[in-house]
């Protein structure tokens, strides 16, 4: 299965370590924005774009 491209651009594994706090706040995030994962918000937050990608 080939890996996953998103903005034009193929998505890599990485690992955070945060505190519950963080992952709760990130997960309110998730829920508000309607992203399809804790890593969708993290990427938004990146590109500074709270809209969904088309």
């Amino acid at each position: 299965m080939p890996k996953q491209t998103i903005y034009g651009e193929s998505k890599k594994r990485f690992t955070m370590t945060l505190t519950d706090t963080a992952i709760q706040w990130l997960k309110s995030q998730q829920q508000a924005l309607g992203a399809n994962s804790l890593s969708d918000v993290i990427e938004r937050m990146a590109r500074k774009d709270t809209q969904k990608p088309s």
